[in-house]
């Protein structure tokens, strides 16, 4: 990589200290097994949680030291990304406080993610989102890149889903984040809540704070669009600004976020894999849009069927269908796939 390409990458701010999901020295319980930074429960398919969002830091000196010499080819380093998620050209355009920046976007056309450049101290800074996230198919292989690459975390959003809501209850976690039950020795941490009012759109209880950490619990399935659903969602998000996010929360998100609160570690139990999310998330997002339909164009299609008998349908191919997919499944999936999940999800429910 030549001088002017190395210039081109960007920093985040440096830190001090050492992050640690527990105190040091510390094993937090659950059914009889330690919980902690040194576990490794829930790997091989056993997650209790999924990586949602990432966000990295590494020298630039380290691309040229282990010949990545582009965007495409660090991409292809860190995640594995074999065409999945693409980089853009590198324009000069400000992102995150970096002069220099390109998009990357995944197969389906969706932005899932940036990288930073032009920046102090000569680092590159290269962020994910959850829809990003949903390609990487080994996070051993990130991990393994990092350690190589001299990388460190400056964002990681843990993430485990109560899909049934049976153990994580929003209100009730409001009341006791208004107990003192999130204090882990010291202050108690400031929390806040947003409340749908009983409109079905779903609260959010928030602890902790942004450049920290900062756990969200919400009614994910609510936030979707159906009332009914009684999905929650758990995210503890590190950050890495004054401190350090160890890359083993790569391996075992869901120690880092069972260790972030003890609340959490009572609370956290289950598989929580990436591929049940994304069936949940279709779930949810075809029944809500099937409810949209019935509530706001069922009528209309009623006089369709009225007016023109059997062959309404071939009417309402004609002149009323048209390509695309609505914007709640975007970042979920599309094509084949999503008809496929549709399909299966409704189908079930229709039984």
């Amino acid at each position: 990589m030549s001088a002017d390409q190395s210039r081109l990458f960007a920093a985040c701010m440096p830190f001090d200290g050492y992050f640690s999901p527990v105190s040091t020295g510390e094993k937090v319980r659950s059914g009889g097994g330690e919980v902690g930074p040194g576990s490794n429960t829930g790997q091989k398919g056993q997650q209790t949680a999924i990586v949602d969002y990432l966000t990295l830091v590494l020298p630039a000196s380290s691309l040229e030291e282990f010949r990545c010499s582009n965007i495409d080819l660090l991409i292809y380093k860190l995640f594995g990304f074999r065409g999945e998620v693409v980089a853009g050209a590198i324009r000069e355009k400000n992102w995150n406080f970096y002069p220099l920046s390109a998009i990357l976007k995944d197969r389906d056309g969706e932005l899932v993610g940036h990288i930073g450049l032009g920046g102090n101290k000569e680092t590159v800074c290269v962020s994910i989102s959850g829809a990003g996230c949903k390609w990487v198919k080994d996070w051993r292989v990130t991990y393994n890149a990092a350690v190589q690459l001299k990388a460190r975390i400056s964002r990681i959003d843990c993430a485990h889903d109560d899909y049934e809501g049976k153990r994580l209850d929003v209100h009730a976690l409001r009341e006791r984040a208004a107990a003192g039950d999130f204090c882990e020795g010291g202050c108690p941490p400031r929390h806040r809540f947003m409340s749908d009012e009983g409109h079905g759109t779903g609260s959010t209880l928030y602890v902790g704070g942004k450049g920290h950490k900062e756990l969200c619990v919400y009614e994910k399935g609510k936030q979707l669009g159906l009332p009914s659903s009684p999905w929650v969602r758990a995210e503890v998000r590190l950050y890495g600004k004054h401190v350090e996010v160890a890359l083993e929360s790569l391996l075992d998100p869901g120690a880092y976020l069972r260790g972030s609160y003890s609340v959490m570690a009572e609370l956290i139990q289950g598989v929580c894999t990436r591929l049940r999310t994304i069936r949940k998330q279709v779930e949810v997002s075809a029944e809500a849009m099937v409810l949209w339909m019935n509530r706001q164009v069922g009528p209309a299609l009623n006089v369709l069927r009225d007016a023109f008998g059997d062959s309404w349908s071939d009417f309402a191919e004609e002149r009323v269908l048209r390509s695309g997919h609505p914007g709640r499944f975007r970042g979920i999936a599309s094509g084949e796939p999503l008809a496929k999940y549709v399909r299966e999800e409704l189908c079930r429910f229709a039984a």
